[in-house]
């Protein structure tokens, strides 16, 4: 586990946040070449690391460079329309998790449909995880359970967003166990750990990256997965099969979209340079250290997988009123 900070700062150290300022300052003609990968959310978060580890490598193989750009706010629908409204020339593609795609829409008014955009393919998968400061009263999951339930309304918990993926995912455990605490809503798991570890929440609630340095040198306490099973990065975290509540599982995972229209040739060739990508030494060990894993899927079993999870997603939006 102590080595994804060193992998972390070995991948910033060659350039890859500078990517596009290198690439887009060379000839007109090698201009044109750039795939610009629009991730919409905050940089610092697992989504973002996840992108920008991948491309390294999938530049390799696309034909030309690939440019990582940061369009945060509203849940990722900022960025994402952005997209949606560029030339559908397959150069400038949207690198998502749940929030915009299955989860925001259903929340608030978005200027899209899944009809706009094209699933590419999908990269990984991983599970939320719940961290505290060493001195709270619980070391595992079950009596973070009882804690919080002890406690009605005393905790806070940061998440990605209002109506977001990783509300969503602590919202279907607390309800089934009773429990009420208060989300914190933030732009992305980067400025959700900004604000656990300068004490403005007590429950730190996202993707296992940006927590994970903080952990390995004791600023975090990470107590519980949304997994049916338990992650190598944390083996003393509980799952939710630990807990009794395998079925209530939510995992976040990384998707590249394309607006609609894009020459089906295009789809292909960003499909094969991010799976022969996914294959790479370097990203296999960034999973590995960020525990994530590998689950690439295309096609239809794609987009069946995104229409079936914005179904059970509408269940728990209006369970909590969130309903637009």
């Amino acid at each position: 586990m102590r080595h994804l900070l060193i992998s972390l700062t070995q991948y910033l150290a060659k350039g890859l946040f500078g990517l596009s300022v290198i690439y887009l300052l060379q000839s007109p003609v090698l201009a044109q070449t750039v795939t610009k990968l629009i991730v919409p959310t905050a940089p610092g978060g697992g989504t973002d690391a996840l992108f920008r580890v991948v491309s390294k490598d999938a530049q390799r193989f696309i034909g030309g460079p690939i440019s990582i750009q940061n369009v945060a706010g509203a849940g990722g629908t900022i960025g994402l329309a952005q997209v949606i409204n560029s030339t559908p020339d397959g150069y400038t593609l949207a690198g998502v998790w749940p929030a915009p795609v299955t989860v925001v829409p259903q929340t608030s008014k978005v200027p899209y449909t899944p009809s706009d955009y094209i699933p590419v393919i999908q990269l990984s998968t991983a599970p939320y995880i719940f961290c505290v400061r060493p001195d709270f009263p619980a070391n595992d999951g079950k009596a973070l359970m009882e804690e919080l339930r002890k406690n009605p309304k005393k905790y806070t918990y940061g998440t990605d967003g209002l109506g977001g993926p990783a509300q969503l995912a602590a919202e279907r455990i607390f309800r089934t166990q009773n429990i009420q605490t208060v989300d914190v809503p933030y732009k992305g798991a980067g400025e959700t750990i900004i604000g656990f570890l300068s004490n403005q929440i007590d429950i730190y609630v996202g993707s296992i990256p940006p927590v994970l340095q903080h952990a390995n040198v004791g600023k975090a306490k990470c107590l519980l997965v949304s997994s049916v099973n338990r992650n190598a990065q944390f083996p003393n975290a509980s799952s939710l099969k630990d807990i009794g509540l395998a079925k209530e599982e939510t995992l976040l995972w990384r998707v590249i979209l394309a607006p609609k229209d894009t020459k089906p040739e295009r789809i292909n060739q960003i499909v094969q340079a991010y799976s022969k990508a996914m294959k790479e030494p370097d990203t296999l060990r960034y999973l590995d250290e960020s525990g994530e894993s590998s689950a690439v899927l295309t096609g239809k079993e794609l987009q069946d997988k995104l229409t079936q999870e914005y179904a059970a997603f509408s269940q728990i939006v209006k369970s909590l009123n969130l309903a637009k």
